[in-house]
């Protein structure tokens, strides 16, 4: 258990396996895990641009990190009884132009947004979410995001999270690259 432990915090022992992607398969794909996990208690929304390009990417890495926020979303969505509006988590995806990551300037970046309604991050750990073993959660292994922030990086991309109660918004920005066509 402690070498996978170890493993989980070093992150992926191998490079990203690039190819064209539909990101709404990965979408599609992390939605249906989690509607089953759910069991009914979540509605999960689709705000979908579906005028997208592919990206080059690597499926499962992609598919992991969301899976990654949106059970974390789901978590806490569960860990809230008193909420006043139906629990939701929303999957968005939308194209931005002219965006900058890092100092590299991109003409097309994907944005995916995993929006949920639940209680927000404590304040606590806010700026400290994405740092290995940091979790919000009894019994959260604090990996989970670091992981997921690990795959989106080895795309160029970045995560960065807005949270409030009754709003947690995780965005991911990964940039369309040079070879691929553009809108």
């Amino acid at each position: 258990r402690l070498r996978n432990l170890a493993d989980r915090m070093l992150g992926p022992r191998k490079l990203p396996e690039m190819q064209p992607v539909n990101i709404h398969e990965c979408l599609e794909r992390v939605r249906s895990l989690m509607l089953v996990e759910a069991e009914g208690e979540v509605t999960i929304v689709r705000d979908y641009d579906l005028s997208l390009p592919e990206l080059t990417a690597d499926p499962d890495q992609l598919i992991q990190a969301i899976l990654n926020m949106t059970g974390n979303a789901l978590q806490a969505l569960r860990e809230n009884p008193k909420q006043k509006q139906p629990p939701t988590i929303t999957l968005r995806t939308r194209a931005q132009r002219q965006f900058t990551i890092g100092a590299v300037r991109h003409r097309l970046v994907l944005r995916i947004d995993i929006i949920d309604n639940g209680p927000g991050i404590p304040e606590d750990i806010r700026e400290r979410i994405f740092f290995p073993l940091v979790s919000g959660r009894e019994g959260g292994s604090g990996l989970g995001l670091t992981l997921a922030q690990t795959f989106v990086q080895q795309h160029q991309g970045f995560i960065a999270c807005d949270s409030r109660p009754g709003r947690t918004d995780f965005h991911i920005q990964i940039p369309y690259r040079r070879q691929e066509k553009a809108l």
